[in-house]
């Protein structure tokens, strides 16, 4: 069967299009070499085997079973505890009674207690008014309650913080009155100086607080 007739013009164009896409080709596959090349098999061993490739892993050496995020960084958790204090303030007011000393006293003595560890008093609100006026009144009781910690109890100052929320953080319906009362709340959370690292759940885990066939 006869070959069909190829033109000069036709072959040089045939030609050029090869030339140029094995230029391409070496190009890519150079591109490819300087990117991964013989390192390709070890960026993608989880040395640490935290679950996060090498390539991805901004953290290596994580310790075994830590939790982790998608940098494969450990997470870490210095909560001691966090209690809500009792205490009720006058209808737009942030002056702490001494009828609710006794409150604050029993968040002072547990710092007293653990003398590496800081507080951080939050106050919240609930959503009557605007949102500025509400933000403020919730950081000056806040405010309020970290001064009666230190001027009354002698904590030291760089360990208690007040911080305030206004209405951003509501735990009940504001719709109604109980969970406005709910939402107009000051909580005092209490963290250790060395934290703690936060270990990740796995089948082997074992809660010893609380039985899996407890039934309870």
């Amino acid at each position: 069967m006869r070959q069909p007739m190829i033109d000069m013009k036709t072959r040089q164009i045939l030609a050029t299009a090869l030339a140029v896409g094995y230029l391409f080709s070496g190009a890519a596959i150079a591109q490819a070499d300087s990117l991964y090349g013989a390192k390709i098999a070890e960026r993608l061993v989880d040395d640490d085997r935290d679950g996060v490739i090498n390539a991805r892993d901004i953290c290596p050496g994580t310790p075994t079973g830590a939790m982790v995020d998608n940098d494969g960084c450990h997470e870490k958790s210095s909560k001691l505890l966090s209690i809500e204090l009792q205490i009720l303030f006058d209808s737009g007011k942030y002056e702490v009674k001494p009828a609710y000393f006794p409150e604050v006293k029993k968040l002072a003595d547990f710092l007293r207690s653990n003398p590496d560890s800081s507080v951080v008093i939050e106050g919240h609100t609930d959503d009557v008014g605007n949102d500025e006026y509400n933000l403020n009144l919730s950081q000056n009781r806040a405010n309020a309650i970290a001064a009666v910690l230190v001027d009354s109890f002698k904590i030291r100052a760089s360990r208690v913080k007040g911080v305030g929320y206004g209405e951003t953080k509501p735990i009940a319906d504001n719709s109604t009155a109980a969970g406005r009362e709910q939402n107009r709340r000051v909580v005092a959370e209490v963290f250790a100086r060395q934290t703690a690292d936060v270990k990740r759940w796995t089948i082997y885990s074992v809660d010893k607080e609380k039985s899996l066939f407890s039934g309870r």
